[in-house]
């Protein structure tokens, strides 16, 4: 059995025109395979971030797979319970039916801080043996600097190039 936690990138960081966009349908049939792939490998144990886009889309990829594999487990890793303050209804709506099919919810800070999000981007890095990244390559922002992490804690490191 081995762990996988999820980065990428958010929704206005992509180009696509919502979630029947061809290439946002190509990047999620890739991130279904690769956690196919991984759970036929033994991976059963996998963290989400619960960031708009990569991170809720893996989650409920995860919970659509666990109708037919209930041992999987799904864990949210919160930087702060109000996470999803200023969101729109429609993403609360989803985080919120996220969160209640969790087996477990961790949270990192008991409040908004500063640093609360690259906390809780480590904790992803620490918790996992596989790093799985819906990253395009770019330098900056918050999916680089946990696949950088990654790379310094010599995880296992799966890129799904979006197409952009």
């Amino acid at each position: 059995m081995y762990r996988v936690s999820f980065t990428g990138h958010r929704p206005q960081s992509l180009p696509y025109f919502g979630e029947d966009d061809p290439a946002f349908l190509d990047m999620m049939s890739r991130l279904s395979a690769e956690i196919d792939r991984l759970i036929a490998g033994g991976a059963e144990e996998f963290y989400t971030g619960m960031a708009r886009g990569v991170d809720t889309w893996a989650a409920e990829l995860i919970l659509d797979k666990k109708k037919s594999s209930p041992a999987l487990r799904l864990i949210a890793v919160l930087p702060c319970p109000d996470q999803c303050k200023g969101w729109s209804r429609a993403d609360i709506a989803r985080y919120d039916s996220i969160i209640a099919q969790c087996d477990k919810v961790m949270t990192i800070s008991p409040k908004y801080t500063d640093d609360c999000m690259l906390k809780r981007d480590r904790a992803l890095v620490e918790l996992c043996d596989v790093l799985v990244a819906v990253y395009s390559g770019s330098a900056g922002g918050g999916t680089a600097y946990t696949v950088r992490y990654a790379q310094k804690n010599k995880r296992h490191i799966s890129i799904i190039k979006p197409i952009m």
